[in-house]
């Protein structure tokens, strides 16, 4: 198969995958891929704006009887009321036809239905208990992932990367493995590095369209075809090497969003549009009805349709201009409509558009369980197998070496490539990924999160398959050091080497809503040696007069600005014991020796902020705090 018709094929698929949003659209009077007959000609209505039903919407069309040269078909856009005044002056679908249309929408509409389900686990009926979680990967109340790639769904989701782009990928990712029961090979992915998005065209029909696993290249005429590449950013430079023949293409890609090549006109081995191969081809037919199905001589129908045809391809050299080429106004290209179209399809938004130019893709991890998830417009940082959140990058090259640009507010990341493929965080310190989990979703179908902060040590992260299925800890146990105390000692903490005896659990007092999780679930209970405001003015970050150091602390990790860092680390050095809540709102502190110490912990309830910011003496054994309104302080 020619990797041009692969590509093709994999553009059909993606159209075809228009049902999983046609349960929707079902409602409405204007019926989605179904035929119908208008002045002779048909005419198959793809798509309609799922948010939009007015007149003035736009709905796409194809028609099946007119084949364009790259063997697509054509789509042409018409307004929703255009359409209502065209359909009943047609000939209309058949009743075989519709109820074809009808099983197999109901049959994307469970496939659907799967996929929001995966991403949208509903909290189990919980038995209260004292103590104890479902892990720091899988809360309890939460029902766990049933395969990995429900869990990769729901990582995604949480990570704040649009529900329409992460469930988008994994349809894209079915496509793929169709495409490979046909053609072996072709889902093979690249090793993860550096890799082109976008468009860039130039004088002489040059342009050149990157797509997954290679680029479009046409220029003089000649129709696409896809060529691999590769893309080395040693030395300081950007290098471009495209696959053509009779020679390939060596291009320097600079910052500025332009491409350009050596001086001089060069030569291309590509190929053009030589002919159309009707769908009857080899079958036996002599008749076709007007829907283009076949027909023998005895007037039985045969397999096939004449309108099934295909464009064949002829090999052509020509001699192109010199290239020159910008990303400025050169268009939308395959993968982006691609791309578009699969969000479209299940109702979300498009979300950011993927930045023009030098992109990563693939998984970088460190032995730490600190992992880097890179996608087209975005990068997700992860600690551990679930914790997760994505932020915008840049790649940069210049004199002192490629490097990638995290813009995470509160902790910027700078990863510099190394010689053997690996990226360097120039640390080794830790880093606290702010991550969420799904737990449902409110009345506007929006989903639901419970936070689950996690910490992990930086590391130089290779190239790797998966996402580090263990690794890290919550935000406040991964703290080292600390000031003295009244209680003594330092650093943190754990189940596996207890400081002390003492040991305090947490029983919550606020009543959950019906069928919610309680509203103290998923939540980290920390002992501090000093108070919550001693700990911050450790950090040397003063909180203005008459604002509380806890309102003060969620404004400023709130906008990511440097000081809620310098607070988060005051604050995890303090710490003398940490554990995160279970569904129930129930947690066991780690013993530390008897003393006085100081708990922290916070919440919304009733649409009000509150936090138990209270001294709280622990004797040897077992000790028990109620959290209750009376004994909560309400942040204004």
């Amino acid at each position: 198969m020619h990797r041009r018709a692969l590509r093709i094929m994999m553009v059909a698929l993606a159209v075809a995958a228009a049902g999983v949003g046609g349960a929707l659209v079902a409602a409405q009077e204007i019926k989605v891929n179904v035929t119908y007959v208008c002045n002779g000609e048909r005419i198959v209505i793809d798509n309609c704006n799922m948010r939009d039903t007015s007149d003035t919407s736009t709905c796409m069309v194809g028609h099946p009887d007119t084949v364009l040269a790259n063997g697509l078909m054509k789509y042409t856009y018409e307004t929703r009321g255009n359409l209502k005044k065209l359909l009943p002056t047609c000939k209309q679908p058949t009743a075989q036809e519709l109820a074809r249309e009808e099983a197999f929408k109901k049959k994307q509409q469970q496939i659907y239905d799967e996929n929001v389900a995966k991403a949208n686990p509903q909290p189990a009926a919980q038995t209260p208990q004292a103590g104890g979680s479902g892990g720091a990967g899988n809360p309890a109340g939460v029902t766990p992932p049933k395969n990995a790639e429900e869990r990769a769904l729901r990582r995604c989701v949480s990570s704040g990367r649009p529900a329409s782009t992460c469930t988008g990928n994994g349809l894209l990712g079915a496509f793929t493995q169709m495409v490979s029961q046909v053609l072996p090979g072709a889902d093979k992915q690249p090793a993860p590095g550096p890799n082109m998005a976008g468009v860039f065209v130039g004088a002489g029909g040059w342009r050149l369209d990157f797509i997954d696993g290679g680029v479009l290249v046409n220029c003089a005429g000649l129709s696409p075809n896809q060529e691999s590449y590769a893309l080395d950013l040693k030395n300081g430079h950007a290098t471009l090497t495209i696959a053509t023949t009779p020679r390939p293409l060596v291009l320097a890609v600079h910052g500025d969003g332009t491409i350009a090549g050596p001086p001089g006109p060069v030569t291309i081995d590509g190929v053009i549009a030589a002919g159309y191969v009707s769908g009857a081809a080899g079958t036996g037919a002599t008749q076709k009805d007007q829907y283009g199905n076949l027909y023998d001589p005895a007037g039985n129908r045969v397999p096939g349709n004449a309108n099934n045809g295909y464009t064949q391809f002829a090999p052509k050299r020509v001699t192109c201009s010199a290239i020159n080429l910008t990303s400025k106004g050169a268009g939308v290209g395959v993968q982006t409509m691609e791309t578009d179209l699969l969000k479209s399809m299940v109702g979300g938004d498009k979300g950011p558009a993927t930045p023009r130019g030098i992109r990563m893709h693939g998984i970088f991890a460190a032995p730490t369980g600190f992992s880097v998830q890179f996608f087209p417009e975005s990068v997700i940082l992860g600690c551990g197998p679930d914790a997760a959140r994505a932020y915008p990058y840049t790649v940069e090259v210049g004199a002192g070496g490629a490097v990638v640009k995290i813009a995470a507010a509160d902790h910027p990341l700078t990863l510099a490539f190394r010689a053997d493929g690996s990226l360097d965080p120039g640390s080794t310190g830790p880093y606290q990924v702010h991550g969420r989990i799904v737990t449902g979703q409110d009345d506007n179908d929006d989903f639901t999160f419970a936070p689950m902060e996690m910490t992990c040590k930086l590391g130089v992260m290779t190239p790797s398959q998966q996402i580090p299925a263990s690794g890290g800890g919550p935000a406040m146990m991964n703290a080292g050091g600390g000031s003295a105390s009244p209680a003594g000692g330092g650093g943190l903490s754990t189940p596996a080497a207890p400081l002390g005896n003492a040991v305090l659990s947490v029983i919550p007092g606020l009543a959950a809503q019906p069928g919610a999780l309680n509203p103290l679930a998923g939540h980290p209970y920390v002992l501090l040696r000093s108070s919550y405001a001693d700990a911050i003015a450790s950090a040397g970050v003063p909180v203005p007069p008459g604002v509380s150091p806890y309102m003060y602390m969620g404004t400023a990790c709130g906008n990511r600005t440097p000081d809620c860092q310098k607070m988060m680390n005051a604050i995890n050095a303090d710490a003398a014991s940490a554990v995160r809540a279970d569904a129930n709102g129930r947690g066991t502190l780690p013993g530390v020796p008897p003393g006085v110490y100081y708990l922290m912990i916070s919440t919304r309830y009733n649409n009000q902020a509150l936090v138990w910011d209270r001294a709280i003496e622990l004797r040897a054994g077992t000790n028990s705090v109620t959290l209750s309104l009376s004994n909560a302080t309400a942040i204004k």
